[in-house]
């Protein structure tokens, strides 16, 4: 449990200062442990920031495996998946800024991130290849393509929205399904000769 508050101190003083300004000394204060103590559990900055990035990446695959209805008509698949994404952006705006906009500290964790972010694309290449009864799916290499392009987009507009929070998760909701389905439709048109 004290695992647990120190990653999500640590989280909050990442997001609001970047990995190189953080310090240890503020987020042992915050989380009401001593400084000796972030180094027994986590061994070094670099340690308790990794931890940080797995802890939420983690998360966000698990709520996006959660969300996915294979068994549901695309479009519902796809929004339900958007949908998700979006709630887990919103309800952890310091997960998001850690994982993504963020991230430029050194090698391994840009790795990290690197990593989950390929889970992601994999997830979203695996739904695009298998279709739908209201589709057939999409091939190698549109299926990649199109799935990096999805995950881009929603990297890219998840950052947007953050600095517009006015803006409704609803309509980015909309925004980012109709994008996805245009890359979607785009590929799986016959090519040009």
């Amino acid at each position: 449990m004290r695992e647990k508050l120190i990653l999500n101190v640590a989280g909050q003083v990442y997001a609001n200062d970047g990995y190189e300004r953080a310090s240890m000394d503020t987020i042992a204060d915050l989380a009401g442990v001593s400084k000796p103590m972030l180094y027994a559990y986590f061994g070094s900055k670099e340690g308790l920031y990794a931890s940080y990035i797995e802890l939420t990446g983690r998360e966000l695959v698990a709520r996006l495996v959660r969300a996915d209805r294979p068994e549901a008509p695309h479009t519902i698949r796809l929004r339900a998946l958007i949908a998700e994404f979006l709630a887990f952006v919103e309800q952890h705006r310091d997960g998001w800024t850690v994982l993504f906009h963020e991230v430029n500290a050194n090698r391994p964790l840009v790795e990290l991130v690197a990593d989950l972010r390929g889970q992601v694309v994999a997830a979203i290449r695996a739904m695009l290849e298998a279709g739908a009864s209201s589709w057939p799916g999409l091939a190698a290499p549109a299926s990649d393509g199109v799935a990096h392009a999805i995950v881009g987009a929603g990297e890219s507009l998840a950052n947007w929205w953050l600095e517009h929070p006015t803006v409704a998760r609803e309509q980015v909701t909309d925004w980012y399904v109709g994008l996805a389905q245009a890359a979607i439709a785009s590929a799986g048109r016959p090519e040009r000769g």
